[in-house]
């Protein structure tokens, strides 16, 4: 896996257009979260009959400006990620719509490692409380594992907190091996 991953948040609005997504990307290494070397943005068209909804999303998201899903601004978060593993809560029906409009607009989806944070936490609670029922929600296992829930409410927090979650999950299997 690499000495850096990258936790990935995004939240994905529906439009009768195209889907305005937010995301939030963060650098994590084994020790620390480089919230300072965060990547967020919400890609979206601007068109006047969607405003509503755009406004919306913003406010429910809290992320940056809204731009348009070109090619730079694609092209600007896949290096961002780089080659980097890509961490976060419920990985794969999170990207899904950013993956699509990856290989729509640049003829690829992300190739990344994935390692998907629920999972590790249902695996880790199963290993440690066989008979007991894992809750599901983001919100119960940041407290389940007692990491702060920082705001996630922005896909900032969001990928934050999933980043050490992620790094809790991490040292605790450490501990049972």
């Amino acid at each position: 896996m690499g000495e850096e991953l990258v936790a990935l948040a995004c939240t994905v609005t529906p439009s009768p257009s195209s889907p305005v997504i937010s995301l939030a990307a963060v650098v994590l290494s084994q020790q620390q979260v480089h919230t300072s070397r965060a990547f967020v943005i919400t890609l979206g068209c601007m068109k006047q009959p969607e405003s509503k909804i755009l406004r919306r999303h913003h406010l429910l998201c809290e992320a940056g400006a809204v731009l348009s899903p070109n090619g730079d601004n694609l092209n600007a978060l896949v290096e961002f990620i780089g080659n980097r593993p890509i961490v976060g809560w419920q990985l794969e029906k999170r990207i899904g719509a950013l993956n699509a409009l990856l290989s729509k607009r640049l003829n690829f989806a992300l190739p990344n490692a994935q390692v998907d944070v629920a999972r590790l936490h249902q695996r880790q609670l199963r290993r440690l409380h066989p008979e007991v029922e894992a809750p599901s929600s983001f919100a119960q296992a940041l407290a389940c594992w007692q990491v702060p829930a920082m705001d996630v409410q922005s896909v900032l927090g969001e990928a934050t907190a999933s980043a050490l979650l992620y790094m809790r999950l991490q040292r605790v299997m450490a501990q049972a091996a």
